[in-house]
C-alpha cells in the first residue's frame, strides 16, 4: 500500500509542476526551443521505453548520465547539455517511465531501473568515463543506483536527506509524508558507497535546506566533496546553466578522471585512489 501511495505522490507531484510550468509559460518555451530533436531518441528500459537525449562531445569523452528532477522533462536540460559539451562532457538525460513523454506508472523501482539503463546506454555509446549527475529527486534516484551501476563517481545537485524530510519540506503533513518513510534515504544510503561523491548546493536553494547537503557530505566521509555556492535559486541551474555552477563540477569530474589514469599508469589499484582530493569543506 505503501507503494503505491508513494507513486501517487509522486505523480500528483510531477504533473503539479509540469501544469504550474504550462501556466507560467515556461514548458512552451523549452519545448519550442529545444535544439536537440535530431539527438532525440528512445532509450530501452525492460520492455518500458524512455525519451532520452544524448548530447555528443566527441568519440570517448566523458560521460554524465543525469536524473533529473520531479518536475522536469528532457527538454529542460538543453542548456546544460550545450554547455557540458563545450566543456569536453558528453551527456545523457531521458524522463523517467511516467514523466514528460515516456508513458507508463511512476514509481519509486522504475526511477532506478530507468537510470541503471541510461547508465548501460552511455557505456554503449562508448563514454570512456560515466559520472551520475542527480538534480534534486534525481540525487536520490541517483544514490540509490550507484552501487550497482560501477559508475566513476556521482555528483549530487540540491538534493535532500529523505523523500519523507523533503515531502514535510515542500508542505505535506507529516502524518501523510510518512508513508513514504524508508524510501531513497539518501543520507543512510551515501554511507555505504565507496566511490567519490560530490554534493554542489546553494545557500540560496530556497527550496531544501544547506544543512541537507551538510548532512550528505557528512555521511559520505572521506569519500565526499563539498561546494557550496550562492546566488542560485532551486531550479536557476537548469533553466540558466550559469557557467559558475557547472564549470567546478566538471573540473572536479576531470580531477577523477586524472587520478584514475594516473593510477592505473602506475599500477596502482584504483581503489586506492577512490575518494581522494580535497576533504569535504565546511
Amino acid at each position: 500500500m505503501s507503494e503505491r501511495l508513494v507513486s501517487l505522490l509522486l505523480t500528483t507531484a510531477s504533473r503539479g509542476l509540469l501544469l504550474r510550468d504550462r501556466v507560467n509559460g515556461d514548458l512552451g518555451r523549452f519545448l519550442s526551443e529545444f535544439p536537440y530533436g535530431t539527438q532525440q531518441f528512445l532509450l530501452r528500459s525492460g520492455s518500458r521505453e524512455l525519451a532520452a537525449v544524448f548530447v555528443s562531445a566527441g568519440e570517448d569523452t566523458p560521460v554524465f548520465v543525469i536524473c533529473h528532477g520531479i518536475g522536469e522533462r528532457i527538454e529542460y536540460w538543453a542548456k546544460v547539455q550545450e554547455i557540458l559539451q563545450q566543456m569536453g562532457f558528453s551527456s545523457l538525460v531521458f524522463n523517467y517511465t511516467g514523466f514528460g513523454s515516456s508513458p507508463g506508472r511512476i514509481s519509486t523501482a522504475s526511477c532506478e531501473q530507468d537510470g541503471i539503463a541510461a547508465i548501460g546506454e552511455a557505456r554503449r555509446r562508448r563514454g570512456s568515463r560515466v559520472f551520475l549527475l542527480g538534480f534534486s529527486l534525481g540525487t536520490a534516484v541517483a544514490t540509490a543506483i550507484a552501487a550497482e551501476a560501477e559508475v566513476d563517481g556521482i555528483v549530487l545537485c540540491e538534493g535532500f536527506t529523505s523523500l519523507e524530510e523533503a515531502a514535510c519540506i515542500v508542505g505535506l503533513p507529516r502524518r501523510i509524508a510518512r508513508i513514504s518513510d524508508g524510501v531513497w534515504k539518501t543520507e543512510h544510503r551515501i554511507a555505504g558507497l565507496k566511490l567519490p561523491v560530490l554534493i554542489v548546493h546553494s545557500t540560496d536553494d530556497g527550496l531544501f535546506p544547506v544543512e541537507m547537503a551538510k548532512r550528505i557530505t557528512c555521511a559520505c566521509g572521506e569519500y565526499g566533496e563539498e561546494i557550496l555556492c550562492s546566488g542560485f535559486r532551486h531550479n536557476d541551474p537548469i533553466f540558466d546553466a550559469p557557467k559558475e555552477y557547472w564549470q567546478p563540477i566538471a573540473a572536479w569530474a576531470n580531477r577523477r578522471i586524472e587520478e584514475k589514469r594516473l593510477a592505473q599508469s602506475t599500477g596502482i589499484g584504483s581503489s586506492d585512489t577512490e575518494g581522494s582530493g580535497p576533504p569535504p569543506s565546511s
